[in-house]
């Protein structure tokens, strides 16, 4: 339960994301508390009802996460001037920031197998570890070689951000029975669309629908979420007998027999469905466009009743600004100094 209690947590921090700078701690608190209810009702539905299989996050975290943050963010500011944070002289990045960035990138690159393999065990854990570390090396050298090509030189929201994307999509595929060039071919698939999002897709999307993603959600959960729910329906399809044996029962439990007894003797938590590798990736798909539709659903209507005048909505002026809610230190004076501590000992 808590580390169950921990996926929704990286879910709401996912939105956060698309949404930072622009809203009040009181609209941040309502949004966490309603998506908290949806985030879990959707998992209910794609994993208890669709019977999908999501071990680390791609659709359930990823992608839900990213179209609640986008479709909240686009409604709160949708042809509304006084709050609009485009092109916000605020929302901008230093050298300091930009390096205490990519430490957490760094830490996330080196602990993101832990997170995708955090709830299987065994032979199961170890495949989720192997398969991505072999998607998120490719993200990484996709990246570099992208950004290099298309800018001319590194930008560091890609190296920042789509490094990871391997991670990101590998989520739903990390336990599953795919081979290494298949992790590898999407690793680089999402690295590579990744940094493409960051160098035309957000300055697109700000110049036609006036969506303002803060930071860059889209490209890193967004895109990379959507490469690995679309991996996993083609990994179900593909979940063959002669590729898992007897162990299907392990990956997709729905697939696993319905003999009670042979369930037992195989050491499966419950007994299955006796569910076709056709029925389970359809099921994979079906729970990918619930994600999303529940995602952009919910999110507008979210974002609509934040707007509510009484959550204290921070005008333009103050976005991306902490000094509007939080006490910031004093700088130190012209006068302080050596010379003044002396006379007032």
């Amino acid at each position: 339960m808590l580390i169950a209690a921990d996926f929704s947590a990286a879910t709401v921090m996912v939105t956060f994301s698309g949404v930072l700078g622009k809203l009040s701690p009181l609209q941040y608190l309502l949004m966490t508390f309603f998506e908290v209810i949806i985030i879990s009702t959707n998992q209910f539905i794609g994993e208890a009802k669709f019977g999908a299989e999501d071990e680390g996050g791609s659709m359930f975290i990823h992608t839900f996460g990213c179209y609640f943050g986008l479709a909240l963010s686009w409604i709160m500011f949708f042809r509304n001037k006084t709050y609009n944070p485009l092109n916000h002289p605020h929302n901008i990045t230093t050298y300091n920031s930009d390096t205490f960035s990519m430490i957490g990138t760094l830490f996330l690159w080196i602990f993101w197998p832990s997170f995708n393999g955090a709830l299987a065990d065994g032979a199961a854990q170890h495949r989720a570890i192997i398969n991505t570390l072999l998607s998120i090396v490719a993200s990484a050298g996709a990246t570099f070689a992208v950004s290099g090509l298309f800018r001319g030189k590194f930008g560091m929201p890609e190296v920042q951000n789509s490094t990871l994307a391997g991670g990101v999509a590998m989520g739903t595929c990390s336990t599953m029975m795919i081979e290494p060039w298949a992790a590898l071919l999407i690793g680089t698939c999402a690295g590579s669309l990744s940094t493409l999002g960051f160098i035309y897709l957000t300055p697109f999307l700000e110049r036609t629908v006036k969506l303002h993603d803060t930071a860059g959600i889209h490209n890193l959960h967004g895109i990379p979420g959507l490469i690995g729910s679309f991996a996993g329906v083609f990994a179900a399809l593909h979940a063959s007998p002669d590729k898992y044996g007897d162990y299907v029962g392990y990956v997709f439990p729905h697939m696993g027999t319905s003999n009670e007894t042979l369930a037992w003797e195989l050491g499966l938590p419950e007994p299955g469905h006796d569910r076709s590798a056709n029925t389970q990736g359809g099921m994979q798909a079906a729970a990918i466009g619930v994600t999303l539709g529940l995602a952009i659903s919910s999110g507008l209507f979210v974002g609509a009743f934040l707007r509510i005048p009484v959550f204290d909505q921070p005008l333009r002026k103050d976005q991306f600004d902490d000094s509007h809610w939080w006490v910031e230190a004093s700088p130190p004076s012209a006068e302080s100094g050596s010379d003044k501590e002396d006379e007032e000992l």
